[in-house]
């Protein structure tokens, strides 16, 4: 019996693996491509308010309180600026997808999925890393747009996606407004995300927020993390 343990621990290989802090866990929605579909427009407020009440009670609920949380679509990102669970990567992806997972579901009234991965950052990339994740909110806010507009003109699904796959952004971005949208006007959380954090202990959700990559949303993500002496 102890012979048998010792192998079952033995094969455990990632139990010992750690990530000291500054690091971003990333949790990401699992076959939700139906679930965004069904709403039949490329945004859905409802879903969205859903997303950041599940990014709040990270904080209030979970145990697993973050720095700072930013979430698009079905993506929430939790920085941590001290080491959650002793920096146990396992504990970390396996009790953030858990309790994200649950959460949704409850918020849904239907089961969901979400995964999850950690990524270890110096301090120097935490605001790059940020500034990436907005990057892919405005990629993904082109292409949904797009998906959708094609979808209004009869294609399926199958023909939108591969429709889209043979064009650029700006590309997209103009098929979009020949259809009479203006994708720099539509709403700033659908470009931008929404952060979650805590100003003054009070647990603040920002649906306007600047461009991590301008002067103005650096100064902005330096203050809530405390690290003003970086320089991005």
């Amino acid at each position: 019996m102890q012979k048998n343990q010792e192998r079952s621990i033995s094969r455990e290989i990632f139990s010992g693996l750690y990530a000291p802090a500054p690091l971003a866990v990333r949790a990401d929605g699992r076959g939700f491509k139906k679930l965004l579909e069904g709403k039949g427009k490329p945004y859905d407020i409802d879903f969205a308010h859903s997303m950041v009440r599940v990014t709040e009670s990270v904080f209030s609920d979970s145990g697993l309180a973050p720095s700072l949380a930013f979430t698009f679509s079905d993506e929430v990102s939790l920085i941590y600026m001290k080491t959650p669970l002793a920096g146990r990567v396992e504990k970390i992806d396996s009790l953030v997808a858990g309790y994200l997972s649950a959460a949704l579901s409850l918020e849904q009234g239907r089961l969901v999925s979400m995964d999850c991965r950690t990524i270890p950052l110096c301090r120097e990339q935490i605001i790059r890393y940020l500034a990436e994740r907005q990057d892919e909110t405005w990629r993904n806010h082109i292409f949904s747009y797009g998906f959708y507009m094609l979808r209004k003109d009869g294609l399926n699904p199958a023909m939108a996606m591969e429709r889209l796959r043979g064009l650029s952004g700006p590309q997209i971005h103009e098929l979009v407004f020949q259809k009479g949208i203006n994708l720099a006007k539509t709403p700033a959380w659908e470009r931008r995300g929404v952060m979650v954090y805590r100003k003054e202990g009070k647990l603040e959700s920002d649906w306007n927020l600047p461009l991590y990559s301008s002067v103005e949303g650096s100064i902005f993500l330096k203050k809530i993390l405390g690290i003003n002496s970086i320089k991005f």
